[in-house]
């Protein structure tokens, strides 16, 4: 029962992921993923790299998790819990800012 949170949450940031990749500067073919101080774009990566990082990260955050409390079955359920909740939300919040950022700076 557990693990349909994960998955579901999973599910959302691949959702997500796609809609950024499709509707966020689609003309480009790297998007930005490191800003200095005072805006000016440090690095860029593909874009599928760029939408794709943050599901990557959580998905390795889930493993490492259920891993690491593989021995405690409430502390692998919470901490999958908590994830998953947070998980879209990051991939969001990331996409969001990234296409005002864009915007910005044409």
């Amino acid at each position: 029962m557990i693990l349909i949170a994960p998955l579901l949450s999973l599910i959302a940031m691949g959702l997500i992921a796609a809609w950024g990749h499709r509707n966020i500067a689609p003309e480009r073919r790297s998007l930005p993923i490191q800003w200095s101080v005072s805006g000016a774009v440090n690095r860029e990566v593909p874009r599928l790299v760029a939408v794709a990082a943050i599901p990557v990260a959580i998905t390795a955050t889930m493993v490492l998790v259920a891993y690491l409390s593989r021995h405690d079955p409430a502390d692998r359920n919470m901490g999958l819990i908590w994830i998953s909740i947070i998980g879209p939300g990051i991939e969001a919040f990331y996409l969001a800012f990234l296409a005002r950022m864009l915007d910005a700076q044409e």
